[in-house]
């Protein structure tokens, strides 16, 4: 009998259906209908890209996390809010979240409060909420399955060798950026920062790749995922090699892919099983050559910022992504330059050490969030007005 017939159809909820991970998750669970069946949609805002893939799948529940939109009725039940989309999180084996920025801790801690797994590919809910959400994972039978590439390849190639693991090696492309000096990076471009070498993925994500912040939110992810400081980085152009784990003995795993986050999304979907889809890799010989270097830690203060909020812990990561955030969409925006991305975090940092801060309650989280964001803003506002 076919593996494809003996699988019971898993139930699945999509939270961020519509963004750039959520469509390659459409699009993979597309080629596998007879092994999923959606429960429910949600998006932020783009309904009208949610119905057609709502009707797509036959799905009859959806969720509009913006609540100001007005909608007209299309046959399908509408969730309008968080209340009204945590409501709908039940009754499924498994939650794909998707979605950026803080609202994503809300469904993900009602998943664990019902004992729901979840496929995680929303970097910042662990980087700034990671404590609490380990707390709360303690009480539950649920697990998160990171979508992320890196660390889709750390959770495949520790799972046989959790105790005998000493160290995380990520790996990071460089970005667009790896050959230009400090000075030639501060007049860059949107477009050019846009430009990513070998990923295809949202704005918000390339923007932070240019920057390797993206890398900086996966250290601390990368903790709070397999609870480990031992971390290090390592550019590597091809974005071939995914991740390194070194176990006790010396050895040295190595998780290889051609850049394809259909393959990381294909992979949380179907755990513990694996889906039988396509590769382009076919030998070792087809790749070129791979190459590793180490970073240039004053070209990407990043993360010198990573490393310090990962001796740190708190709330420190929290203002690292709240303000990272900030000053991303600041730059896209066209209000700063490019290297102005690590001035406002760094100087985020600085303002906010006048704060008295607490990191015991999600809460108090979420006040550092918030109070990161505006202070953040104010920098913002402060280099925009000297351009």
């Amino acid at each position: 009998m076919d593996i494809k017939e003996r699988r019971v159809m898993k139930k699945l909820g999509i939270i961020g259906a519509t963004g750039s991970i959520g469509s390659q998750a459409i699009e993979v669970i597309r080629k596998f209908k007879n092994l999923y069946k959606i429960q429910f949609l949600v998006t932020y805002s783009n309904y009208k890209k949610l119905f057609e893939i709502a009707r797509d799948f036959d799905v009859k529940k959806v969720g509009i996390i913006k609540e100001d939109i007005e909608i007209k009725n299309e046959n399908f039940i509408i969730y309008k809010g968080k209340d009204e989309i945590l409501s709908l999180i039940e009754d499924i084996d498994l939650l794909f979240v998707s979605t950026t920025g803080t609202f994503s801790i809300f469904p993900v801690l009602k998943a664990i409060e019902k004992n729901i797994d979840i496929a995680l590919a929303n970097k910042e809910v662990l980087v700034s909420f990671g404590k609490i959400l380990n707390e709360k994972l303690k009480t539950s039978n649920s697990i998160i399955i990171p979508v992320d590439s890196e660390h889709s390849a750390i959770f495949q190639l520790i799972n046989p060798y959790k105790n005998d693991f000493i160290r995380i090696i990520l790996t990071a492309s460089g970005g667009p950026f790896l050959n230009l000096s400090i000075e030639e990076m501060e007049n860059v471009s949107v477009e050019m920062a846009l430009n990513h070498p070998t990923w295809k993925m949202g704005k918000k994500i390339t923007i932070d790749s240019a920057t390797l912040f993206n890398k900086s939110l996966e250290i601390i992810e990368a903790y709070y995922l397999f609870g480990t400081k031992n971390i290090d980085v390592v550019i590597h152009p091809q974005s071939i090699v995914h991740s390194f784990v070194q176990l006790k003995d010396g050895s040295l795993l190595a998780h290889l892919g051609f850049p394809d986050m259909r393959i990381p999304i294909a992979y949380a979907l179907s755990y513990p099983n694996r889906l039988e889809t396509p590769s382009v890799i076919t030998h070792p010989y087809d790749f070129d050559k791979l190459t590793f270097l180490k970073p240039d830690f004053e070209k990407f203060p990043s993360l010198k910022i990573a490393y310090f909020c990962l001796e740190k812990l708190s709330y420190y990561p929290t203002i690292m992504n709240a303000s990272n955030e900030i000053a991303v969409y600041s730059f896209l925006e066209g209000k700063i330059k490019f290297r102005d991305i690590f001035r406002v975090v760094e100087e985020t940092f600085n303002r906010i050490k006048k704060e008295k801060l607490k990191d015991e309650t999600l809460e108090d989280l979420l006040y550092v969030d918030n109070l990161s964001r505006i202070i953040a803003n104010s920098i913002v506002s402060e280099i925009s007005k000297k351009r």
